[in-house]
């Protein structure tokens, strides 16, 4: 599906605000984290339901410092 004008107007309204920018940004990382983090738990899911739940808690204080 091609843009039309105003999908286009508000694109580059969105692009010059830096606080629009940088919601994009921040949305667009939680959203690849919160993937990533389902994929290593489904991938670990493989070795077993233990193995799973010890990846789960890793997961959970990754960002304790």
């Amino acid at each position: 599906m091609n843009p039309d004008r105003t999908d286009k107007l508000i694109m580059s309204l969105m692009r010059k605000s830096k606080r629009a920018s940088r919601i994009i940004e921040e949305a667009c990382g939680e959203a690849y984290e919160m993937g990533f983090n389902s994929g290593l738990v489904q991938g670990a899911k493989i070795n077993g339901k233990k193995y799973a739940n010890k990846v789960k808690k890793a997961l959970k204080g990754q960002y304790k410092a």
